[in-house]
């Protein structure tokens, strides 16, 4: 084996100081280079891991942050239009109330106006009796007093046309 090494020129110290520096040089570089690199990307693999995993949270908790946020729409809408229908279901109820009140004042205004209207009828009418029988006797008291010779219609219509301006 010496002989094939000779021939290739190789020289056996000299390749074993080779290999103790490579070997020292792989140790070192090993220690101290690719070590802490090798630390370093296993870091940042992690870091990067984390980093997704965080990502993936933080859309896990958006998508359910939105699912409350339209669940909570829902719920608003549905008590928006609640509130609506009552405060609509309360205006009609108050409109008819009002409405009711305002027929039933109406109604009590009416018979009110046909009470006094047929109390003055009452009133006109007793006054008409009562001016009539006083005509009527102012009529028969000048016929009596006249002579009934004179009694002609000129006479009858004379008297009526005097009491009228009295």
């Amino acid at each position: 084996m010496s002989e094939l090494l000779q021939h290739f020129g190789i020289e056996w110290k000299l390749l074993l100081a080779q290999l103790v520096n490579f070997g020292v040089l792989f140790f070192v570089l090993r220690k101290f280079a690719y070590g802490p690199l090798l630390g370093m990307l296993r870091e940042r693999r992690e870091k990067i891991a984390e980093g997704m995993r965080a990502a993936e949270e933080s859309q896990q908790k958006l998508a359910e942050a939105n699912r409350e946020k339209d669940a909570l729409l829902g719920e608003a809408r549905k008590e928006s239009v609640s509130l609506i229908q009552k405060s609509e279901t309360g205006a009609k109820e108050k409109e008819i109330l009002i409405l009711a009140q305002a027929q039933k004042k109406a109604d009590g205004i009416l018979a009110e106006e046909k009470a006094k209207i047929q109390e003055e009828r009452l009133k006109m009418k007793e006054e008409f009796r009562r001016e009539s029988a006083e005509f009527v006797k102012r009529v028969v008291a000048e016929v009596v007093l006249r002579s009934p010779e004179s009694l002609d219609e000129n006479l009858i219509t004379g008297v009526v046309q005097e009491l009228k301006n009295t």
